[in-house]
């Protein structure tokens, strides 16, 4: 039997492909991590990662035990949120902005067990995709889409997330099919209202499609998710937001597969407050724990 501590090791050199990066993570030197995932090996008896200039990649093998490693991670969470006593903790509000979808559509859904674990902490959620200015205090913290370049700031990559072509059957019935790229150029789509774009990282659909043809705009995500559930066209959507929606189909996954980093930003002069700290835990456990949902189930 391996130690089951083992798995939080794997797990972070997994996630972040190198040994420093996954001590840092954990707090512990990279030859602890290096040893805890050879111990792992050995008792498992297969290798896996592939090692190749410093950086470790998962093999077929680690691959099946991420699986099964993430669903270990996801059970102790749901443990402490049934079981673990409730103490008075830290007390605080932390305002936290993020955009608008991964806000209003992901972030929501997983509240409740950092309410259940956190009783003194009030979250205050701006779920708009625009740029909050932490360095005027317009927020405390934030999940943006770019690492900021300037103010008073500590931030940290926290994962990425995958967008691809979603339609509705609908629409999918009543116009030519689509096969490959060049399909594309008979159909509609749906995109942001391009002079009201609020991040230049969300200028992506004419990065991955050459010359679409756009027949409505939105700033919203979600309005753009519910206009292609309706049948007015395809839409570059988040995974974790179209993939809930039963009414929408992938279109092209294969050939369209847009990946976009999350970072965890905050304002430097809150990061060592305790409050602060329970937070930026809870975001950076959930994004990781629910990899497979921001990179697509399908």
């Amino acid at each position: 039997m391996f130690d089951w501590n083992d798995m939080r090791y794997f797990l972070e050199l997994a996630r972040r492909g190198k040994l420093a990066a996954a001590a840092l993570r954990l707090g512990v030197d990279h030859t602890t991590v290096s040893r805890r995932i050879a111990a792992l090996e050995k008792e498992l008896g297969v290798e896996l990662f592939d090692r190749e200039n410093r950086a470790y990649k998962l093999n077929s093998d680690g691959r099946r035990l991420m699986a099964y490693a993430e669903k270990m991670e996801a059970s102790s969470l749901a443990l402490m949120d049934e079981v673990a006593p409730v103490a008075s903790g830290p007390q605080g509000t932390v305002r936290l902005s993020t955009p608008e979808a991964f806000g209003s559509q992901f972030l929501v859904r997983h509240c409740m067990g950092f309410r259940q674990r956190n009783p003194g902490i009030t979250l205050e959620l701006v779920a708009e995709t625009r740029s909050l200015n932490l360095s005027r205090r317009e927020a405390d913290a934030a999940i943006t889409l770019a690492r900021p370049s300037h103010g008073r700031i500590v931030s940290e990559k926290a994962g990425v997330y995958r967008l691809r072509l979603y339609a509705a059957p609908s629409y999918l019935q009543q116009h030519p099919p689509i096969v490959s790229l060049p399909d594309l150029k008979h159909h509609h789509f749906i995109w942001y209202v391009d002079d009201l774009l609020p991040l230049p990282e969300l200028q992506m659909l004419d990065k991955a499609i050459s010359d679409p043809h756009v027949i409505f705009r939105t700033t919203s995500v979600t309005g753009q998710a519910n206009a292609a559930e309706a049948g007015l066209g395809i839409a570059l959507l988040p995974c974790y937001l179209a993939d809930r929606i039963k009414g929408l189909t992938p279109v092209l996954p294969s050939e369209i597969s847009v990946l976009r980093d999350l970072w965890l930003v905050v304002h430097d002069d809150l990061r060592p407050e305790a409050h602060m700290d329970r937070v930026c835990t809870f975001l950076t456990t959930l994004i990781a724990s629910e990899r497979r949902t921001l990179l697509g189930a399908r």
